[in-house]
């Protein structure tokens, strides 16, 4: 049985339906009660009630779990208090006597980037390996389906800001199936880092997305200040050598916008 925190999220909609089509059962922890049908497969899904800032539930959550998939964050605050939640989470997990594999989805970058939310990451990755669980961490690069978000909401005016700043982008569905395999297999402490298929300079980015959705808009350089900027030019949240992702940028926005 896995257990997947953040089920709901952009990632976990993805991985819980990889997961019961491998024949996983799948337990999906959510704060408020949910209903409505399973993702199908031939694996088993139910929803199960928990809070990860309070501890409220988290028991009988990993209660008969053997695998937990933790990629729930406070993405809104910044990351605050994932670390407190990843350590109520692992503490559950030991009270009830059992030692499951604990899967975690990270960022390439963390440990090097003085970014409060990549702080926030790299603090919840220690937790873990300080958990005394088996455990492995997965660290990507950003996903396509982010940029998508928040280049729908930039493009809401008439200028878009855009740093000078490279990324490396990648389909979250390919991120859910190596979050699948890795839930399947074995410990392997940190995973070989995940990134895209190519490295893009963000007005790259941004006029792919204007030309596929057909937006005319104007791009205006954005600079980042103090040490996180420097880090982001610097490519930091990168990884070259690790161009695990098959699908570009170009075919993503052509399969949501061009059909």
């Amino acid at each position: 049985m896995i257990l997947v925190t953040g089920a709901s999220g952009t990632l976990g909609r993805m991985l819980v339906p990889a997961l019961t089509r491998r024949g996983s059962d799948v337990r999906a922890l959510s704060r408020r009660p949910r209903g409505g049908a399973g993702p199908g497969g031939s694996g088993s899904f139910a929803w199960t009630v928990g809070d990860l800032g309070s501890g409220a539930g988290l028991d009988e959550a990993v209660d008969g779990i053997d695998v937990i998939v933790h990629a729930a964050s406070n993405t809104r605050g910044q990351g605050k208090g994932d670390a407190d939640a990843a350590w109520r989470l692992i503490e559950a997990a030991k009270r009830g006597g059992r030692r499951p594999h604990v899967v975690f989805i990270s960022i390439v970058g963390v440990d090097r980037h003085p970014s409060g939310y990549y702080q926030a990451k790299y603090e919840a990755e220690q937790t873990i390996e300080a958990g005394g669980l088996p455990h492995t961490v997965q660290r990507t690069t950003q996903w396509f389906q982010l940029l998508d978000t928040f280049l729908k909401i930039a493009s809401k005016s008439p200028a878009v800001p855009v740093p000078s700043i490279p990324f490396q982008p990648l389909d979250a569905r390919e991120v859910a199936g190596r979050m699948a395999d890795l839930a399947t297999g074995e410990p392997m402490g940190r995973a070989e880092d995940m990134g895209g298929p190519e490295v893009l300079d963000a007005g790259d980015i941004a006029r792919a997305y204007l030309r596929a959705t057909g937006k005319r808009r104007l791009l205006v350089p954005l600079r980042v200040p103090g040490k996180s900027g420097r880090a982001f030019r610097a490519g930091v949240h990168t990884c070259p050598e690790n161009r695990l992702g098959k699908t570009t940028w170009a075919e993503y926005l052509a399969a949501e916008y061009e059909a």
